[in-house]
Parts: structure tokens; C-alpha cells; sequence
């Protein structure tokens, strides 16, 4: 990678249910990159590829990738995503992997190079079934991506940064990378972001920045959000560092706007373009 960091928004920060309204308040807001996100069935099926792609090109907004979550998945509690998330529920499986293909056209349509994932709760020991059924999983979505030159990305953060990294060993595909959640180390309570940033550095291809506390109980509940460049990820030092590793992608700003109003998206990207210089 080459140039300098950009600053770009996750697009369901913006509107979770409009893409075309994203696109158009990234542009008018000054974030001209933006990461979509498809979070049900009805979102994915109702997609117009053709009109995304038409709304980015007037508002000249970059589409670097898009996301896909799932019905069904249930983040009540740390315990039942792990049991309910991603592509390792057998129940599921099928229809998300339908819908993960869907996501994939779109995301070729429009321009896109990646779509991103919580593959799941990816298991510590690799002798687990389900380590096996998880990797299979992941590379049958690898290769359907590579089919239309999209490359998958995992996104960080419900188990350590080592044992992600093995994983994406154990799936072996070239076109298998990282969505790097800096924040969800935190909410978790699996990693500290700065060092996950060493330890997964040529690996990251995109980056999401939100803040959060760390919870009282590691592992067991989750940590809370925290207004930008106030909580526990260190912001600074992961930009500082992810600048260091060699990184050139975009910071695409994830901020859940629906308490505080937009207003927190372009204060969050004032805080990042004065650690950018």
C-alpha cells in the first residue's frame, strides 16, 4: 500500500437501512469512503446494485467493500453469539452462505474489492469439531468471493489476535484478509489493540475505529461504548501504529449515531484528522 491514511465511515453509521442515504450524507459530511452494510435478508434482497453504484459515482464517494451480518444472530450476550454468529451454526449455514453470494454480486457491481464478516467465535484449540467446520466454512466463502475477485475479510475482535491469525493459516486462501476492529479487543476482552496490530499487521486490509471501555468481566460480558477518543482502544497509538506497520488503507469511522446524532461521526473525524496531521 502507498500515500497516506484516509479517513472514510461505515455506512450503517450513517443510515442502517438506506444505502443510498449513507452514500449521500458520507458525501455531504466530507467522508467520500465508505464501507456498506447488509444486515438482513430483506437488505440484501432488496439491494439495487445498479442504483448504489450510480448514487456513489454523483456523490463521488468511494465504495472500498461491503459487510454482511446475519438474521438470527443474537448478541444478547457474549455466549449466545458465540453460539448463534457467522457461518458455524449448521441450521443457518446455507441460507447465509446464499446470502453472502448475493453480497458478493453486489459488492462486484458496484465497485467494491472486499466483503467483511464475523466468520464467528473462531475456537482457541484447533482440535475442536468445530475449528474444522469453521475453516471449511470459511474457505467455501473465500473461494466463492475470489470468483468475482473480491477477497474476504474477517473482522477482529471475539477471540485473540494469535488465534485469528492461525486461523487465517488454516484456511489457506490468498484472497482471505483482516477487517481490523480495534474496539471489539476491547468490548470482548480477548486482546490489546495496539498489539494486535503487530501481530496481524500484513494481514489488515480494512479498519473500523469506534471506542469502547473494557468490561468488568473479561470473557463473560461486554464492554461499553465510549465517546470517541476516550475509552480504553488508545486511538492514537493504534493509528500511530498501524502508520508504523505500513498500513495506507482507510480508517472508516463506525459510530452508532442513533443517541448522539451525526454530529459524533464528524467529531470522531476531526479527532482522527488531527492524528493524521
Amino acid at each position: 500500500m502507498t500515500g497516506e491514511l484516509s479517513i472514510g465511515v461505515c455506512g450503517w453509521s450513517l443510515d442502517r437501512h438506506d444505502a443510498l442515504r449513507s452514500i449521500a450524507t458520507a458525501a455531504e459530511i466530507d467522508l467520500p469512503i465508505i464501507q456498506l452494510g447488509f444486515f438482513t435478508r430483506a437488505a440484501v434482497e432488496n439491494a439495487d446494485a445498479r442504483a448504489i453504484r450510480a448514487k456513489a459515482d454523483a456523490c463521488g464517494v468511494t465504495i472500498c467493500g461491503a459487510f454482511v451480518a446475519f438474521d438470527g444472530e443474537d448478541y444478547s450476550s457474549i455466549s449466545r453469539i458465540a453460539a448463534t454468529g457467522g457461518l458455524l451454526p449448521d441450521d443457518a449455514y446455507g441460507e447465509r452462505l446464499r446470502l453472502t453470494r448475493r453480497v458478493a454480486e453486489i459488492a462486484a457491481a458496484v465497485g467494491a474489492t472486499s466483503v467483511a464478516m464475523h466468520a464467528a467465535t473462531i475456537p482457541r484449540d484447533s482440535a475442536d469439531p468445530a475449528y474444522a467446520t469453521l475453516s471449511s466454512r470459511a474457505r467455501e466463502v473465500a473461494d466463492t468471493l475470489a470468483e468475482r475477485k473480491l477477497k474476504l475479510l474477517l473482522e477482529t475482535g471475539r477471540e485473540s489476535a494469535d488465534t485469528l491469525l492461525r486461523f487465517l493459516d488454516a484456511v489457506g486462501r490468498d484472497n482471505i484478509a483482516v477487517n481490523f476492529d480495534p474496539a471489539n479487543f476491547i468490548v470482548y476482552g480477548t486482546d490489546d489493540p495496539v498489539g494486535a496490530v503487530s501481530k496481524l499487521r500484513n494481514r489488515i486490509e480494512l479498519v473500523h475505529l469506534k471506542d469502547a471501555s473494557r468490561p468488568v468481566r473479561p470473557g463473560v460480558d461486554y464492554g461499553r461504548s465510549a465517546a470517541f477518543g476516550t475509552g480504553d482502544v488508545q486511538i492514537a497509538r493504534v493509528v500511530s501504529k498501524l502508520r508504523a506497520t505500513g498500513y495506507r488503507g482507510p480508517l472508516l469511522l463506525e459510530v452508532d449515531t442513533r443517541a448522539t446524532g451525526i454530529d459524533a461521526v464528524r467529531g470522531a473525524a476531526d479527532y482522527l484528522r488531527s492524528l493524521l496531521g
